[in-house]
């Protein structure tokens, strides 16, 4: 393998987060699109430790135990970095009772909305449609 980059999708770590039987929805400044939050998996993290620390930094709150839902995979342009990106994202499904404090950074908007709406939400990113698509018989309530 020598000095060559490993190529392949970002591996992201992401979570549909349930308050009161409502999920989190917010509108990604880099992708323009409506995502649940996440991020990229840093070297050497486990998945989990990867969703609980991206969700520390994006809405402030630290979960424990995330349950693995499964996986969806996209191609989405990132307009802040004017390219084209790969990603294979894992999502996990969270309950809180605590208030989020939302990074700006990370959503210029956001909003709380039921699973259904979720499901079929307009402008979202293609990871959760790819995901909906290979678990069309998904209820998380």
């Amino acid at each position: 393998m020598g000095d060559e980059p490993v190529k392949g999708p970002h591996v992201v770590c992401s979570a549909f987060i349930e308050k009161k039987g409502k999920f989190l929805l917010v509108f990604c400044p880099g992708f323009k699109v409506w995502r649940v939050p996440g991020g990229r998996a840093e070297w050497t993290e486990l998945l989990e430790e990867t969703l609980i620390r991206e969700m520390q930094e994006e809405v402030g709150v630290k979960f424990d135990n995330p349950k693995f839902l499964g996986y969806g995979q996209d191609q989405q342009y990132h307009v802040r970095a004017q390219k084209e990106t790969s990603r294979l994202l894992m999502f996990f499904h969270v309950k809180t009772d605590e208030e989020l404090i939302i990074d700006p950074e990370e959503a210029e908007e956001h909003k709380w909305i039921t699973f259904d709406e979720l499901k079929n939400h307009q402008n979202k990113e293609g990871a959760i449609d790819d995901f909906f698509k290979k678990n069309s018989d998904m209820k998380l309530i």
